[in-house]
């Protein structure tokens, strides 16, 4: 048992270095491009796109379907609008890697061809977290909008247009609202209209509130009208909105915790007794009794969290 517990720190010690190592050889290619990309939308940007790791490696034709696709396009915004200092490229290998040593270590535990299946949830995992970051960030975005509304207001009653009242707003607002307005702000000044770079802001916060502020620009420099007084009311709603938000998530705290709970304790409760006594769970992996039970087991723990989180997503 000792041999073997050295064995596997010794495989995880080596995945991590191997790991680390390729994520320097990448991090030291950093292109104009995206130095620049991290402060227009990705809708300038791919006017002049950068190629990546898997259009280098791959070519433009067979890595297009791959590297445009909504799947990684989406996976890309998301990790920028969590705030993730790697690349997707980076992301990816972590992952795998992390990927195949859980799955050597459940096949050395187990000695069953079926035991390495369940590293699948480690990109499910990954994924999730990057998801549960992002959604910060946006509840972060959408707590700082009617206070961020109010500068705008104050800025355009002290005479400034409505671009020079967003540039007040970037020059004093906290993160996420400063990254994103500054987007916004540096594609109006390099030709995008004002209303397309809010509705770039809107797509990424996943915000129906700031909407209404791409439609007051619009009207603001079609129309014209008192536009302060009008950003002053969909302040107020936007708080009375975030207020009734923070009251259903905590009417629903206990049953997402609930939903993680359940979900993921049946799987770390597997993975952790299969280290631990592995001859506890030889029937489950080697047997066709247990193999059934497992694969409904799977799907119960899948369809119980998808049934769980609709339960408890109450859309305000």
């Amino acid at each position: 048992m000792s041999a073997s517990a050295a064995a596997i720190g010794v495989s995880a010690i080596c995945a991590l270095l191997v790991g680390g190592a390729v994520m320097s050889l990448l991090s030291k290619d950093v292109s104009v491009a995206k130095r620049v990309g991290a402060y227009i939308s990705p809708v300038v940007a791919v006017q002049d796109p950068q190629r990546s790791l898997i259009e280098r490696a791959l070519g433009d034709k067979q890595s297009a379907k791959i590297v445009r696709s909504p799947l990684v396009e989406r996976l890309r915004t998301e990790m920028e609008v969590a705030d993730i200092d790697i690349t997707l490229e980076q992301f990816v290998l972590v992952t795998l890697l992390f990927t195949v040593l859980v799955g050597w270590l459940l096949y050395t535990a187990t000695k069953s061809p079926v035991a390495p299946v369940l590293a699948i949830f480690v990109p499910f995992g990954a994924k999730t977290l990057i998801n549960v970051r992002a959604d910060k960030q946006r509840r972060n975005f959408m707590e700082q909008l009617p206070d961020n509304l109010q500068v705008i207001s104050s800025a355009m009653r002290a005479g400034q247009n409505f671009v020079g009242a967003l540039r007040a707003v970037v020059d004093d607002a906290p993160e996420p609202t400063k990254r994103e307005l500054r987007r916004a702000v540096l594609d109006e000044a390099i030709g995008v209209p004002l209303q397309e770079a809010l509705g770039q802001v809107t797509e990424r916060m996943k915000s129906e509130d700031f909407q209404h502020v791409a439609v007051i620009a619009t009207l603001q420099r079609e129309t014209g009208g008192n536009t302060a007084e009008v950003l002053d009311l969909l302040a107020e709603t936007v708080r009375e909105r975030i207020e009734i938000r923070r009251l259903v998530r905590g009417l629903t705290a206990q049953g997402r915790l609930s939903g993680g709970v359940l979900s993921l304790m049946p799987v770390g409760l597997l993975i952790l007794i299969s280290i631990v006594n592995p001859g506890y769970v030889h029937p489950m992996f080697h047997q066709t009794v247990g193999l059934i039970g497992l694969g409904i087991s799977a799907a119960l723990i899948i369809s119980g969290g998808l049934i769980i989180r609709r339960l408890v997503n109450v859309e305000v």
